[in-house]
């Protein structure tokens, strides 16, 4: 018989647990529409597209301009990082309103075999970051079926 060992629980770890998801939904919903937090951090949502020549990954960064972007690869991964940083000021008779919304996000995402990491191209509109990604020429993949047995 293997020996099992209990892993007592920690009732802090679920505190912190559940205040970050608490939280991570707050920010979700209010202050950074479209960013996700995760451990505190904001990470961009994408979508992963392929069409026969390229890769497409578009990527939301509302109300982040592009010159606050910064785009890299090395060793077939492709991260992409930066900086919101937003400020809205409401001027009332009997008030001013301020808010500021800043963070980091970075996000990486390991290419296929095919990519030409020397062919990448990016373009930034209207809140979406489009990164194009040309495959090497005569890298063909070859697509099988998996059968699933019951068990």
């Amino acid at each position: 018989m293997a020996d099992t060992q209990l892993v007592p629980h920690d009732p802090f770890e679920s505190l912190h647990k559940q205040v970050d998801r608490l939280f991570g939904s707050f920010f979700n919903d209010f202050s950074i529409p479209k960013l996700q937090l995760r451990n505190g951090d904001l990470v961009p949502k994408l979508d992963f597209k392929e069409t026969d020549k390229a890769y497409q990954i578009d990527i939301e960064l509302p109300g982040i301009p592009a010159k606050d972007v910064e785009i890299s690869v090395a060793k077939g991964i492709l991260t992409v990082k930066g900086e919101k940083k937003g400020e809205s000021e409401e001027k009332r008779k009997d008030y001013i309103r301020i808010e500021r919304s800043y963070g980091c996000f970075e996000r990486s995402l390991a290419l296929p075999e095919d990519a030409d990491d020397a062919k990448i191209e990016a373009a930034s509109r209207d809140g979406v970051l489009t990164v194009t990604v040309t495959k090497k020429a005569g890298t063909a993949h070859a697509t099988r079926k998996i059968e699933v047995k019951a068990a």
